[in-house]
């Protein structure tokens, strides 16, 4: 029986990027071979596998080497030196940033795109069309014991609830309970814990009894084998009711808790080491628009990739973020603002206090 999951970019790469590597030759001084090496995120993957085969089309000859083993451990990667870029579906985290430090790693930090995480359920489930935050956070926050679905709402049936979510390694895994659960790795017992966003798919998808979470690209490549479960925050400052992830209300701000920026980040020395990634970065970012779209993810407006495009060519390094890690409720605006006063004052943020704990 053919499988309904078609190779879709992300399904593809969710599935396939620990193990995919994209090979271009870019022949630098004294005619050596150099390779880009790029690795990170699982969300962020589908948007640098484009950046990658534009790269190639572009610069026949040229090497890359694209994977995703997720955000966490593409930042462990990136801090021992192993890779060049880092995709990330959040930002680096104070633990990650003493790695930099004690491996005297510099880097640059560069917003690429918006991601908002959707939440959804089997395509025959006809009684959910919306849930709260706080209901939403009753059924994932650590010690929950909610397993059917009239346990959520009286109206709801009698139903066997099943989870199905990102492992804890992982940037999605990361946002997802700051946002719901108001604590960075605050995760109940009992769900179904996958290494890839595609995995995630496949295991609600043939569940008339899951719910689960993932980024918008998943959702957008696979629409029609789930049913898209509206937000709402119940704050009137991000609009009334329920609302659906879109590029309008990812970009708009509306779409809260859940909406959610993208990066890659830079090693500054293996860049200045190696002028393929220079060139390769200064691509991505000069066409960052067009595969965030490819991708099916929301890209930035033209002035905000100016200032991204600043950011690098003035090799601003460090967080925009402190050290804390997932940030809920950045809008584009409030980026955009952030990233001018910093370049202007030629520095970043201070880091936050040293709180998170180092990667599970």
């Amino acid at each position: 029986m053919r499988s309904p999951f078609r190779f879709s970019l992300p399904g593809l790469y969710g599935a396939l990027g620990v193990l995919l590597a994209a090979t271009l030759v870019l022949t630098g001084c004294g005619g050596d071979t150099q390779t880009v090496r790029v690795d990170g995120s699982s969300t962020v993957f589908p948007i640098s596998r484009a950046a990658v085969d534009a790269y190639q089309q572009a610069n026949p000859g040229s090497r890359v080497t694209a994977s995703s083993s997720g955000t966490s451990a593409g930042f462990q990667r990136f801090m021992r030196g192993e890779v060049d870029v880092a995709g990330a579906s959040r930002p680096i985290r104070q633990d990650e940033l003493n790695r930099a430090q004690e491996n005297n790693v510099r880097f640059i930090e560069l917003p690429i795109g918006y991601d908002g995480l959707t939440v959804t359920t089997h395509p025959s489930n006809d009684f959910v069309d919306c849930l709260t935050v706080e209901e939403l956070r009753s059924v994932w926050q650590r010690g929950s014991t909610i397993n059917n679905w009239s346990q959520i709402r009286d109206s709801f049936p009698d139903r066997p609830l099943r989870l199905y979510g990102r492992s804890p390694a992982s940037g999605t895994f990361d946002y997802f309970t700051a946002a719901i659960n108001g604590e960075r790795g605050n995760m109940r017992d009992g769900y179904n814990a996958s290494d890839t966003d595609n995995a995630v798919v496949q295991g609600v998808s043939r569940d008339e009894s899951g719910m689960a979470f993932f980024g918008l690209s998943y959702y957008q490549n696979h629409s029609d084998l789930l049913r898209l479960i509206a937000i709402d925050d119940e704050n009137p400052d991000t609009g009334e009711g329920c609302v659906r992830p879109t590029a309008e209300t990812v970009s708009d701000g509306t779409y809260q808790p859940l909406a959610r920026p993208e990066f890659i980040y830079v090693n500054i020395d293996n860049m200045e080491a190696n002028p393929a990634v220079e060139d390769f970065v200064r691509f991505y970012i000069e066409n960052a628009a067009r595969f965030v779209a490819e991708a099916e993810y929301v890209p930035f407006e033209d002035d905000v990739y100016t200032q991204v495009m600043e950011r690098f060519e003035n090799r601003i390094e460090g967080t925009m973020f402190g050290g804390g890690g997932p940030t809920i409720g950045v809008g584009m605006g409030t980026m955009l603002e952030r990233m001018n006063a910093n370049a202007l004052q030629g520095t970043d943020a201070p880091p936050a206090a040293d709180d998170a704990p180092t990667d599970a």
